[in-house]
């Protein structure tokens, strides 16, 4: 799956770098940030977006590039940066995360609605209001719903976060994963795992598993970040068109409960999402396969998964 080496580097000592640098960034930007939100509150839009802006630069993009610039003399080959997939996948690709879209909102829904044990009340009690502080912070930080807030809202949610989070997980953490002798699917679903439980937010989580897998399936049958990276994008732009439309009262109803009011109609409709979805991913994939035979792109990755 993965022919590059960077310098004979072993697994063990290429992760612990990558720990070590995502820590210490860690570190750093969080005390960056937290200065930011006890001198400005976390009730600011301005000071939100600046710390979003810090937190994805330098938690996310600054340990990656450094973890490759440290281990492989190619770093935007180790990266995945160096190439582009054809035109007609980024087509296929945004096709499918909008056909998706009411399956995983039933799916968002169905997650939300899980409830744990009596014995385990106290930790589903933290869970849900970590849910409840995290949509308060991302409602201050897209503002009012207005075309100059629209436009930072896309900039920063949709944009710097595809391109920085994809850099981190698909780039760096599952590019070592797959360094190491293991089964890709399993490389793929760890950092999946990895990137949903990052966000904290566990009502939301088994969506963004699967969103995160589907970006790394992206990355390894094209060869190329910039697919899941503008994927990414897309599906955080569009949230946040959409949410911006409903709130500016352009709409009536919220596309994001499309599917996910869980009547017979929307889980008609869900599933009717789901068979075509599945279809979209397994006609996607054939399309990358056909594309290697054909001798059109040399990925350097094993499209067999």
């Amino acid at each position: 799956m993965n022919n590059i080496k960077p310098a004979q580097i072993s697994f063990s000592k290429k992760i612990g770098l990558f720990l070590c640098l995502w820590l210490f960034s860690t570190i750093i930007g969080s005390f960056i940030v937290g200065f930011i939100t006890l001198k400005f509150g976390v009730d600011s839009t301005p000071a939100l977006r600046i710390a979003t802006i810090i937190q994805d630069i330098v938690i996310f993009i600054l340990p990656a590039i450094a973890t490759a610039m440290l281990i492989t003399r190619l770093p935007a080959t180790f990266l995945s940066i160096d190439k582009f997939a054809q035109k007609k996948h980024y087509i296929l690709t945004l096709i499918t995360l909008i056909v998706s879209i009411p399956a995983m909102n039933y799916i968002i829904a169905w997650n939300e609605s899980m409830q744990l044990p009596e014995s385990m009340k106290g930790i589903e009690e933290w869970m849900r209001n970590s849910e409840n502080n995290a949509a308060i912070m991302v409602k201050t930080m897209l503002g009012q719903p207005d075309i100059p807030n629209l436009i930072m809202s896309i900039l920063i949610v949709g944009v710097l976060a595809g391109l920085s989070e994809e850099l981190f997980f698909r780039g760096a953490l599952q590019k070592i994963l797959l360094s190491k002798p293991m089964n890709g699917h399993i490389a793929i679903w760890i950092t999946a795992f990895i990137f949903s439980a990052i966000h904290m937010q566990f009502y939301g989580f088994i969506p963004r598993l699967l969103l995160g897998a589907f970006f790394g399936y992206l990355v390894v049958w094209s060869g190329s970040l910039w697919l899941p990276i503008v994927a990414h994008a897309f599906n955080n732009i569009t949230t946040v068109f959409v949410t911006w439309l409903y709130n500016s009262g352009c709409i009536d109803s919220d596309p994001n409960q499309l599917g996910a009011a869980m009547t017979p109609f929307d889980t008609t409709i869900a599933i009717t999402s789901v068979i075509a979805t599945i279809t979209l991913i397994i006609y996607l994939k054939k399309s990358f396969s056909q594309t290697s035979c054909d001798g059109k792109q040399n990925h350097d990755q094993d499209t067999s998964l």
